[in-house]
């Protein structure tokens, strides 16, 4: 079956709401903007724009999709980089880039998590290029780690155990409710994954 292409002008739409809503995001955050503001900004129909996206969740995604492809790619250069040290030390690295990227995405990541959340499948998130990507590299890295000849299953139940615990709704509430630092975050998550 061949795949389909998207239409020249489709295209020209899609490239267009993303920078408006990019933009309007940016200037605004992600909560205080509409999607009638959106499509008024972009000069598009409701109807347009609601073809396209249904909901600020959805739009979300694909404005995360790049930025996710581009964190698993830096992620995984970096990692060959330093192929030689332990797998703590790289499992480190791993969670400080995760956490990173949560602290300045999380205004994007926000609406995917609740649109997630509310979904009929609440597991889709687990099934995601990004999830499965990240979760493969964290179960070998425990893989390494592990003293009782391996165990696999108990590497990835940790490595997905570690990965649910850092949503962004989670994170915002260490840092603006407990008052953590993101520093003291990763060193509480060394901590932590050290002793799993």
């Amino acid at each position: 079956m061949p795949i389909r292409k998207e239409r020249s002008d489709a295209a020209a739409h899609r490239r267009l709401i993303l920078e408006t809503a990019r933009n309007l995001f940016s200037q605004y955050g992600v909560s205080e903007v509409s999607m009638h503001q959106i499509a008024k900004t972009a000069g598009i129909g409701q109807g347009t724009l609601y073809r396209r996206y249904a909901h600020k969740g959805d739009l979300c995604s694909d404005l995360m999709e790049d930025t996710g492809q581009r964190l698993l790619d830096e992620l995984e250069r970096d990692l060959a980089d330093i192929s030689g040290r332990e797998a703590a030390e790289r499992l480190g690295l791993v969670m400080d880039r995760i956490i990173d990227f949560i602290d300045e995405k999380c205004q994007f990541l926000i609406p995917l998590h609740n649109v997630y959340a509310c979904e009929t499948d609440r597991t889709a998130f687990f099934r995601s290029p990004i999830y499965l990507r990240v979760k493969e590299l964290v179960t070998k890295l425990y893989d390494e780690m592990r003293t009782d000849n391996g165990e696999k299953e108990k590497s990835a139940f940790a490595a997905h155990a570690l990965l649910s615990s850092l949503n962004p709704i989670g994170y915002l509430h260490l840092r603006n409710e407990l008052g953590y630092s993101k520093d003291a975050i990763k060193q509480y998550y060394r901590c932590l994954y050290s002793r799993v």
